[in-house]
């Protein structure tokens, strides 16, 4: 909304409005929750439409008039960290958000499953591929669940009444798991798994008793934001139900949406609030891992002698915004690093537009197929050297460095630094150009080194005169 769709917006400003008549101020409970991430602009229109909406016929004005249900559906497109702020505005916008909007942005929303890092067991076994493919699980939401209503009141309950939503599984990712972890050799489910998957398995479906406060398992994506999901032991029981036999999961969803809500407004306003702060990371990460701490603070229960080892533990973590370090040792801080490195990843794949997305997938594997044809050519020079070997000679092809340190870049291109991956674009550009004069290349050492593969005495039996 902008103040060019209405003729003569309601204004904010204390100055009189064109008419002769000063504008009344604001009422306290608006004042309030003025700062909703818009400009001046667009709150003086929203509260002109209003008023707008509810002039009477009879009534001379000539303000725009933006009928109720518009303004309902604008707020399914308001910014999910600033969905909260415009719930507060009145008690329509309220209901709106709490029921159908919430449930749009139901649709939107997508689970993430983390099974760990590349060195933890037992994915340490798998290849760069594989460990692509496996180490996240995703889930999407299907329906919306609850008790059955009665026949007559079915027309009447609203589809956002159920108290559970429905996701599911990926189904490639199941199939890459009973692969990868033996049930798919034993013809069984997903349970058949050899011991050390099925114990993995069970770490992603919260079962396991020895992980530490603060572990990753479960994200929760909507729109540009991804935050950890809040599964805390008191409330497991009752908000997540796993099945994995069945490829679904089952979350209370509603405290689920509210508690993400609140957490991502609450990082917004960090972020305001630290803008100009000093940090120990970054601006964003400082604010991010300050916000996960509280979290952690906020789930602790003081008159628990464990909770409150715990509580000290997470006091040792770095200190934050250039605070300085005292450099203590506590095993909550590699914990806390893997989970922010994942959620700081996540975030910055979901703000990727499309474009964006389908250039750096591009890109990849044009990398890719760069450093497959490189070595090989690489190699195939390397077995014409061997043929031609003579004392002080010394002969090799300078394959570029990050070519030859190919292991050092990460397979996934999001985690690609804006300096690597214009280095990338340029190796990439540079290899396309002279891609035909590189086969033919290699085609001739390949041609020189299977002729040179022949014995000397090759022909000698070959029972001919000549």
């Amino acid at each position: 909304m902008s103040q060019s769709r209405t003729s003569a917006p309601v204004t904010l400003s204390s100055s009189p409005p064109p008419g002769g008549k000063h504008h009344q101020p604001l009422p306290g409970y608006l004042v309030r929750h003025l700062n909703l991430g818009f400009n001046q602009d667009d709150i003086s229109a929203l509260l002109s439409a209003i008023d707008s909406s509810q002039v009477s016929p009879s009534s001379n004005t000539r303000l725009a008039h933006l009928p109720a249900e518009l303004l309902l559906q604008i707020l399914e497109y308001v910014p999910v960290d600033h969905v909260l702020d415009w719930r507060l505005v009145c008690r329509s916008f309220r209901d709106a958000i709490d029921g159908r909007v919430l449930f749009h942005h139901l649709h939107r929303t997508e689970l993430i499953g983390y099974m760990g890092s590349r060195y933890s067991h037992p994915l340490t076994a798998l290849d760069d591929e594989q460990y692509e493919r496996l180490h996240l699980l995703r889930a999407r939401f299907e329906c919306i669940q609850g008790p059955t209503p009665d026949a007559s009141a079915k027309n009447d309950t609203p589809v956002w009444s159920g108290r559970q939503a429905l996701f599911r599984i990926d189904d490639s990712w199941l199939d890459e798991f009973r692969h990868i972890s033996g049930a798919a050799a034993r013809k069984g489910d997903i349970w058949d798994s050899d011991r050390l998957w099925i114990d993995a398995l069970s770490r992603l479906c919260l079962c396991s008793s020895d992980e530490l406060i603060g572990t990753l398992r479960w994200c929760i994506r909507l729109d540009h934001a991804v935050l950890d999901l809040d599964f805390s032991a008191q409330r497991l029981v009752s908000e997540v139900c796993f099945s994995m036999r069945k490829g679904s999961i089952r979350i209370n969803w509603k405290d689920t949406m509210f508690r993400f809500l609140k957490t991502e407004r609450a990082l917004r306003l960090m972020l305001e609030k630290k803008r100009n702060s000093p940090f120990t990371y970054s601006h964003m990460e400082d604010c991010l891992r300050a916000i996960r701490r509280d979290r952690l603070f906020a789930n602790l229960n003081r008159d628990d002698r464990d909770d409150r080892n715990t509580a000290w533990h997470l006091r040792l973590l770095t200190p934050l915004f250039g605070r300085p370090s005292e450099n203590h040792n506590t095993n909550l801080q590699p914990i806390e690093d893997e989970a922010i490195t994942l959620l700081l990843l996540l975030r910055r794949a979901a703000a990727l537009s499309p474009t964006q997305t389908h250039h750096l997938e591009t890109l990849a594997a044009n990398y890719r197929s760069m450093e497959n044809e490189l070595h090989e050519l690489d190699n195939a020079f390397g077995e014409f050297k061997a043929y031609m070997s003579l004392p002080g000679f010394q002969m090799n092809i300078l394959l570029p460095a990050m070519i030859r340190n190919a292991d050092s870049v990460p397979r996934n291109p999001v985690a690609w630094s804006d300096e690597l991956r214009v280095r990338i674009e340029c190796h990439v550009e540079r290899w396309q150009s002279q891609r035909k004069v590189v086969e033919q290349v290699r085609m001739l050492l390949a041609a020189s080194n299977e002729a040179m593969a022949v014995p000397d005495d090759s022909f000698d039996e070959l029972g001919s005169d000549i």
